[in-house]
């Protein structure tokens, strides 16, 4: 039987801390070889682009496959994911996940902040302050005990009110920041979830121990870091070691610049599996290259269904059997 979720649904179904649990079983068994993941193809539309992601979770016997654009259909609309079965490739259900994006890159950062962070990390930095930005720091608060939060973004009542949010939903003290390096200065994790073409985190602001989670610049023409930033790292990683070649402007100008070797990037799922540490010192800079990748989705929807089927919720589809 294949099931319709829609974003109600979902919201019901998967919360943070499901997600969490999740990301980091993923990432676990991406690092033992029990998940494929298929790097993003992106092509031209008339007004926009479509997007294309695909990931099989051996270990659970699912795979899936998410087709996205810009422009061309609503937000909602244009963010659709198939989950199947691996063994019989049933169709098992069809899952919006428009939300489910933000909650799984949100947790996506809190599982490399808890395998490369400080233990007792607890200031945190955040440039962006859009729907992403939210997830980071619901997220990062989960697992590290975070009780100041700084954040800047160009549209100063849009900063207020991302601060008045954190402080109702999270209980967590949050205020705005006049500047980015203000936000950033002397942070024990930093976030960086913007649309940015031009750095807007610098290395020389960065204190010993930072961790960052740079989430925003996932295609060629975008960059938050500068060189500096990934120059200081001693420890990188990033969701998917293929697509972040051709993704990350962030990773790949240091690489040019001779400041960066491919083989210095880590997979995520190295460090959750326990093959490689996420720092060797408490001054490392850390920093997490985040993309957003296919496996995350099919683990959150994989939840999902699951959850649906034993709660009897969600629309019941013909079947869709050939």
């Amino acid at each position: 039987m294949t099931i319709f979720l829609d974003e109600r649904c979902v919201s019901e179904l998967v919360k943070m801390d499901d997600a969490l649990d999740a990301v980091e079983e993923v990432f676990r068994e991406a690092g033992n070889g029990a998940v494929t993941n298929v790097p993003r193809v992106r092509a031209p539309l008339k007004n926009g682009i479509l997007r294309i992601t695909a990931g099989i979770l051996n270990y659970r016997g699912y795979y899936g496959i998410k087709v996205s654009s810009t422009t061309v259909f609503g937000s909602n609309a244009g963010r659709i994911f198939c989950l199947y079965r691996e063994e019989s490739g049933e169709l098992c259900a069809i899952v919006q996940v428009f939300g489910l994006g933000a909650l799984r890159t949100g947790a996506a950062s809190g599982i490399a902040t808890k395998y490369m962070a400080n233990d007792d990390a607890s200031s945190l930095g955040v440039i962006g302050s859009g729907r992403q930005a939210r997830t980071q720091v619901e997220a990062i608060a989960r697992v590290r005990p975070i009780r100041s939060v700084r954040v800047f973004s160009r549209d100063q009542q849009r900063r207020e009110a991302f601060c008045a949010a954190i402080g109702a939903g999270l209980g967590i003290k949050a205020q705005g920041a006049a500047s980015p390096q203000e936000a950033v200065a002397g942070c024990d994790i930093v976030v960086t979830a913007t649309t940015a073409t031009a750095p807007v985190l610098l290395g020389r602001w960065l204190a010993p121990g930072t961790h960052i989670n740079a989430i925003g610049a996932n295609y060629e023409h975008r960059r938050e870091l500068d060189s500096d930033a990934v120059a200081r790292a001693s420890v990188i990683a990033t969701d998917d070691r293929e697509q972040v070649q051709y993704e990350s402007t962030d990773l790949a100008e240091p690489v040019k610049e001779g400041r960066l070797r491919w083989d210095m990037v880590h997979g995520l799922g190295e460090i959750v599996a326990g093959k490689i540490p996420g720092r060797t010192a408490r001054t490392d800079i850390t920093l997490f290259k985040s993309l957003g990748v296919a496996i995350e989705d099919v683990a959150l929807a994989a939840r999902a269904y699951e959850r649906a089927l034993e709660r009897g919720i969600g629309d019941k589809l013909p079947n869709l059997a050939g």
